[in-house]
């Protein structure tokens, strides 16, 4: 599921981080910054190490970003890479399934925690493809997991899932999917 948001982020341009996303007051250069921050923290979630405070870790700020983007497309993937690695590196070192973590102040299992980063990549693959005018739907397998990890009652329809999953996580959902 990395792989396939970066896919999606080689195809950005300088001039598409302004795009609007789903996300209220939330733009693509801003749902980048989110990206790299969320996998940044969940890596050190894991590996109970402190979470680095924006801009700590990784020098990227909104000022520097359309520097690391190619004038043609390009460039945000290597960055996203980088980090999805340490997050999947992450849950790899894990050796018990009743691990906790702290996440934002509270213990989260560990189980649940990689349920909700499939989750958000999922969701922010969507993100990034809506705002980018592209085409994007995880499998039917996949957005009913999702629906699963926001607690109602699944539709009997693959296309009333992912719109339920879009709505549940508070994504403006366009008339017209």
């Amino acid at each position: 599921m990395s792989e396939e948001l970066a896919m999606y982020l080689s195809e950005v341009t300088q001039g598409d981080l302004q795009r609007a996303t789903a996300i209220p007051t939330r733009d693509v250069g801003d749902l980048y910054l989110h990206l790299i921050q969320q996998n940044l923290s969940v890596a050190a979630s894991v590996a109970n190490q402190a979470v680095p405070p924006p801009g700590q870790d990784d020098t990227m700020t909104r000022e520097t970003l359309p520097a690391s983007v190619n004038l043609y497309g390009g460039g945000l993937e290597v960055r996203y890479r980088r980090t999805a690695q340490a997050v999947e590196n992450a849950f790899m070192s894990v050796d018990t399934a009743t691990r906790r973590c702290r996440v934002a102040g509270s213990l989260i299992g560990i189980d649940a925690l990689y349920e909700r980063k499939i989750r958000d990549t999922v969701l922010h693959t969507w993100d990034l493809a809506h705002a980018m005018e592209l085409p994007y739907r995880p499998d039917a397998e996949i957005a009913l997991r999702l629906l699963r990890t926001l607690q109602e009652a699944a539709p009997a329809d693959a296309e009333a899932v992912w719109v339920s999953v879009l709505r549940l996580s508070g994504r403006a959902v366009p008339a017209r999917q």
